[in-house]
């Protein structure tokens, strides 16, 4: 064979390749094969009840957004398939070490984020359900303003934490088997908890983070800041 003739049978190889690249990728489609990385929500539009203007809340919108692109973030409950509510979002920080002259050495700092998620006519989707984070951080009281930046880094990544564990709980099987179950629910059908699909008060709690429990001095107007 020529160089001519092996030219074009090695095109026609690789023609092929491709043809039967992309019958195996329309038949894993078909059956329901997601390519990784992305993992669609059973529903078609949520509403996430987290400040939108809050970095935290930004986050999980963004993570939701690149793991089911299919899925439209709507402003309202009203438009939304399935809606996933904020219970709880607190920090805490406690003191777990002292020095010989009784002053704080260590800290441990713990976020705790309670959320649902319910259908248009608030069944659940997925049950109240609570996820907690903890790191420990030494405290030198002479570098106080230093500490603060270290806490409040230590806060974010502890955020971001709490982002990848919120969307592996939205895109677990459970959740898909429970909007399915509802779906095809029969009238008068038990189909568990109902809860009001108005979004519910918002729980912030920020009061161990002031700067009284870190140096025992008066008050800072900056206690009271949202992060």
């Amino acid at each position: 064979m020529g160089v001519a003739g092996r030219g074009q049978g090695w095109n026609g190889y690789r023609g092929g390749l491709r043809v039967a690249s992309l019958a195996l990728l329309l038949l894993l489609s078909a059956c329901g094969f997601q390519m990784r990385g992305t993992t669609p929500l059973p529903f078609d539009s949520l509403y996430v009840g987290i400040p939108p203007n809050s970095r935290f809340g930004a986050e999980v919108r963004r993570a939701i957004e690149a793991a089911s692109p299919d899925t439209k973030l709507v402003a309202a409950p009203k438009e939304a398939e399935a809606q996933l509510q904020q219970i709880r979002n607190s920090r805490s920080m406690r003191e777990v070490s002292l020095n010989a002259q009784g002053r704080v050495e260590e800290y441990e700092l713990g976020l705790v984020f309670t959320f649902r998620v319910i259908d248009s006519k608030g069944r659940a989707l997925l049950p109240d359900t609570t996820l907690e984070t903890y790191r420990e951080m030494p405290y030198n009281d002479q570098v106080v303003q230093a500490k603060e930046g270290q806490a409040e880094s230590l806060y974010r990544n502890m955020e971001q934490s709490l982002v990848s564990r919120i969307v592996r709980r939205l895109t677990a099987p459970d959740v898909r088997l429970a909007a399915q179950r509802l779906e095809h629910a029969k009238p008068g059908e038990d189909t568990g908890p109902v809860y009001d699909t108005a979004p519910p008060p918002q729980q912030s709690d920020r009061l161990p983070w002031n700067r009284p429990s870190i140096t025992n001095g008066p008050p800072s107007p900056d206690d009271d800041m949202q992060y």
